[in-house]
């Protein structure tokens, strides 16, 4: 990279589009300010051939504008929209001009306004950037899960509730439920996405000045005509501006998507923690160095930058549900608010996902760490005690129900600094009742939690299973 490039990264304020930016770089084809001015270019391409189409311009003007727009600058259009026209959409018009006939040029912009044009743009490039960035990335990271999961069904893990250690969990099963709950998510944005709308519709939306333009009667067609070879349904409620509710729709679906992905991280942060240590990062324990004090410090440095991604998505829901309110027909709150929103949050969610597929391949599981950190459990198995106590409706003459009878003798244990069952077997009435208990409840209450684990591995199959078929769909 040229320095050059580097300077200017350096001068920009976002750290998202300077410090991250070749993170975000293959975004940028639909989310950047070139990326909308050479579609809202298109767009008016795509508006003359329709009217080709309704007899209202040539083949050959229309060849003369997709040529045109093949030429245009987007840098020519911002210099135009700044220092001649003051307005964007007369700037694209001005730049396409520069390639055609007067006579064509005159055929732009047919009765429609710039939000006919910027609006039906932007939904067709965010739709762009879910399909063919965002979701390809999700996929990869669902299928890098399912991996992870189906190679852990063997390994059990402590659970914890409170950060309280208690029964184990599968890890693939953990791992598992996380994918299932991001490919959840994926499915959800799917359709969120697919939501956005275009419109074609005029100044106010009624559609009379297409009609004046296309032909009386014939805006709904045309319309739906334009909007079609983009892939957008029309709205038809729409007033100057395409309504936003979907857009907070869509705001919605990526944020709760980068929670999950952010409850992920943060769940793995916490595992690559000294205290807990379950967890690490192959290239960091390798490479080292990630504080400036330590020098031998092996920080989560990808997990806890996910999980602080997070709020900064989050804090985007906020223009988002503003830009649903607009008065009467338009004003340009929300056009100052749509410079900024879904696009920095998809941004965020995209570098975030990428950074998941960097960290995914390098997470390594320290099984050794597992097991000595589930073997107090093993030594005091109290809430399968309990459980066991339950299936057999058992109650102790003295202490009564079985949690309140493993309560006491927990007490004793760990004052005593001795397994539970050695404990419990030591009541004359616990121990008549474990001579009749089936041997896995025996082998249980003695610490083969492995038997201890229920449905975990079919349910976090069927998980692996969806998720697979939730990234399949996307790719």
């Amino acid at each position: 990279m040229n320095d050059k490039v580097l300077e200017l990264r350096l001068d920009s304020i976002s750290p998202i589009d300077g410090k991250y930016a070749e993170s975000i770089d293959p975004i940028r084809e639909y989310l950047s300010g070139r990326a909308e001015w050479l579609t809202c270019a298109m767009v008016q391409g795509i508006l003359i051939e329709t009217r080709a189409e309704f007899g209202q311009a040539t083949n050959e003007q229309v060849r003369e504008v997709h040529g045109a727009i093949k030429k245009v600058s987007a840098l020519n259009m911002s210099k135009l929209e700044a220092e001649v026209t003051k307005h964007d959409q007369l700037a694209v018009i001005e730049e396409i001009g520069n390639f055609v006939s007067p006579e064509t040029k005159a055929l732009l912009h047919p009765g429609t306004t710039s939000y006919d044009i910027l609006d039906t743009a932007r939904s067709y490039l965010f739709r762009g950037a879910w399909k063919n960035a965002l979701r390809p990335e999700i996929s990869k990271a669902l299928n890098s899960l399912s991996d992870i999961a189906e190679r852990s069904f063997d390994i059990l893990q402590v659970g914890r509730t409170h950060l309280q250690d208690t029964s184990p969990v599968v890890f693939g099963s953990m791992i598992s439920g996380y994918a299932a709950r991001i490919a959840e998510r994926a499915e959800k944005c799917d359709s969120y996405f697919k939501g956005l709308k275009g419109k074609v519709s005029g100044i106010v939306g009624t559609g009379a000045s297409i009609d004046m333009v296309i032909g009386e009667g014939k805006s709904l067609e045309f319309e739906k005509a334009v909007l079609n070879k983009l892939g957008l349904e029309p709205d038809y409620t729409s007033t100057q501006i395409v309504q936003k509710e979907a857009l907070a729709d869509v705001g919605h679906g990526i944020t709760t998507l980068m929670h999950v992905l952010g409850d992920f991280s943060e769940d793995t942060r916490k595992m690559y923690s000294s205290a807990i240590n379950e967890v690490t990062s192959r290239d960091n324990a390798e490479r080292l160095g990630g504080s400036s004090a330590d020098a031998t410090k092996n920080n989560p440095i990808n997990w806890e930058n996910m999980s602080g991604n997070a709020a900064i998505v989050e804090s985007g829901m906020r223009i988002l549900y503003e830009m649903i309110q607009t008065d009467f027909e338009r004003d340009l709150r929300g056009s100052v608010q749509a410079r900024y929103q879904p696009q920095s949050m998809m941004a965020q969610v995209y570098e975030s996902f990428r950074r998941l597929n960097k960290s995914l391949p390098q997470l390594s599981i320290n099984e050794d760490v597992m097991a000595r950190n589930l073997e107090p459990v093993r030594n005091n198995p109290s809430e399968a005690m309990v459980a066991i106590l339950k299936s057999e409706q058992w109650i102790h003459p003295k202490y009564g129900v079985g949690h309140d009878f493993v309560k006491e003798i927990g007490k004793r244990a760990k004052k005593e600094k001795r397994s539970l069952t050695e404990v419990a077997l030591e009541d004359v009435e616990f121990s008549r009742l474990y001579e009749q208990l089936p041997g896995t409840h025996q082998r249980i209450l003695q610490g083969e939690l492995e038997l201890y684990t229920g449905s975990a591995i079919e349910k976090g199959q069927l998980n692996v299973k969806y998720a697979r078929e939730v990234a399949e769909k996307g790719i």
